[in-house]
């Protein structure tokens, strides 16, 4: 990546823009297209997606009542205030993103 000394300051900047323009294409054609914007880019795996949505954090709380709530009814109490409270966030931010 050595430029001859012959040639202005210009012409390298120039040279070195090229160069750097065709690394990136050679990158994004690498990485393949970009990701779409409209899709949450988390939870990237099947399994972590199925937890946090809606039926998972349902079924969590649920095996988690039936196997705690007995021992420690006031953290059951807490748990389903607190999956009430998540899912209606859920619900509301759904609401307003479909709204707009």
């Amino acid at each position: 990546m050595t430029l001859p000394v012959s040639t202005s300051l210009a012409e390298q900047r120039e040279e070195l823009q090229r160069q750097l323009r065709a690394q990136r294409e050679l990158i994004i054609n690498q990485l393949g297209p970009e990701p779409d914007p409209e899709r949450p880019r988390f939870p990237r795996s099947a399994t972590m997606r199925f937890f946090t949505g809606r039926t998972g954090f349902g079924l969590l709380s649920q095996i988690a009542s039936w196997k705690l709530g007995p021992h420690y009814p006031r953290m059951l109490i807490a748990a389903q205030t607190a999956a009430r409270y998540f899912l209606s966030r859920k619900k509301s931010r759904s609401a307003n993103d479909n709204a707009s």
